[in-house]
Order: C-alpha cells, then structure tokens, then sequence
C-alpha cells in the first residue's frame, strides 16, 4: 500500500508531550475490527460541525499531541464559539489505543471509527477531517469511502511515500484543500500541485516550511479554519 519503503523506524521513536485543551474529554472508540482507541473529545452540546484530527505516522512517533495537530485542536477551540467541535485520536498500536500497526487498512477503520462515533453521538452534525502527513493519507481514503463526512483537508501529504490515488473505486466528489511547505522532504511543491489537480483541490503553499511546519503551525491551521470549519 505505500508507494516505496520508509526508513526502518526507531526503536523508542519520540513520541511529543501530552498537551491537554481546555473543554476536552477523554473518550474510546470501538472499530469495526475489535480495537478500542482513545479519544480526546471537545463536543460542546450545540456543536453544529465536529473537526476529526488523523495525526502522522505511528512508528514514527505520531501521537494525538502532535504539534500540528494540537494547533489545529486550539485554533479551532479558540475562535469555533461552541459551534465546532474537535476529536483527536490515536490509532491502533500508539499509547492507549489497542491493536498494532497495519500499513494504513486498519488505521483507515480507525478513521472511519471515529466518524461513526461522532455521527452516533451528533446525528445533526457536519463532519470535517485534517490529516496531517500519514494521517492525510489515511483520512482522505476513508473520507471517501464514508458518506457522513463532508470535508477534507490534507496537510504534507507525503506522496513520495503513500499512494494517494489509491481507492478510486469508492473515490467521490469532496471538498478539498492541500497544505504544504515548499522546502518539503516528501512532497514537492510540483507534486503536490498535480495531487490538488487531481483531487480537484485548492493549494496552499507556505513559503520557508519544511515537513514539520517548525515556526509555521499556527499559519497552517489559520489558513485552514475557513475551510474546515465555514460555521465558526
């Protein structure tokens, strides 16, 4: 499923500091294949649209307290007003969440999991996703394959690494808008504009950040919140 091999991970990968947002709750989500994951919910009653947050790379030190994904988890918190609501998560194998790695099919479920918990919860709500590096990857597939969600944004999609244009067979119409840095280890900007073309996207392109958006995170989630969250 991955386009060509990533180096062999380490063997204690750094995994980022807890950061906690005010409003947040712990949950589980249950997959369909029998894993139980932990969830960091911020669901305020009137929530109109829940943004679920796919972090990177999991044998690589990718965590719900991922840096970009923290950003985009306070952003929103910070001008949402109670209408938008966030959950992040981890995937199968990372912390608390049960199970171990699989090359992204069961992470897929696991996105799809945390769709149909919100949907279970919040029948009335719109359902956006962001995933960031293997998190776009992964949560783009299973925004295609799930009908409730509605948006998707995917930030440093490393497509020298995933096929992205895997799945066409379940591939719908959606919403779309591609975030990347032009100094960008794993995808350059050339490719990722061929990715936006054929995704039908829009393009974002931050002059001077790498990968890791080190300096830059707070300019990806601003640039996002008009998108992934039109009712804020």
């Amino acid at each position: 499923m991955e386009a060509s091999p990533l180096p062999p991970p380490p063997e204690h990968p750094v995994r980022p500091p807890h950061t906690s947002i005010a409003g947040e709750v712990a949950l589980r989500l249950e997959t369909a294949d029998g894993e139980s994951l932990e969830a960091l919910g911020r669901l305020p009653s009137n929530t109109r649209r829940v943004v679920v947050l796919c972090h990177p790379h999991p044998l690589y030190g990718g965590t719900m307290h991922n840096a970009i994904i923290v950003a985009m988890a306070k952003a929103l918190a910070e001008v949402s007003d109670d209408d938008v609501g966030t959950l992040r998560f981890n995937f199968r194998g990372v912390e608390g969440s049960s199970g171990r790695y699989t090359a992204g099919s069961g992470e897929k479920l696991d996105v799809i999991a945390a769709v149909d918990g919100l949907r279970n919860e919040m029948p009335n709500a719109d359902v956006s996703i962001v995933g960031y590096s293997f998190g776009s990857w992964v949560g783009l597939r299973a925004a295609w394959e799930h009908p409730e969600v509605e948006r998707v944004a995917l930030v440093a999609p490393a497509v020298r690494i995933f096929r992205y244009g895997e799945g066409q067979e379940c591939r719908r119409p959606l919403p779309t808008e591609v975030v990347v840095g032009d100094r960008d280890e794993f995808v350059a900007v050339h490719a990722a504009r061929n990715l936006a073309r054929y995704l039908g996207a829009q393009l974002h392109v931050i002059d001077g950040a790498d990968h890791f958006f080190v300096g830059h995170r707070r300019t990806v989630a601003k640039m996002l919140l008009p998108f992934v969250a039109p009712d804020a």
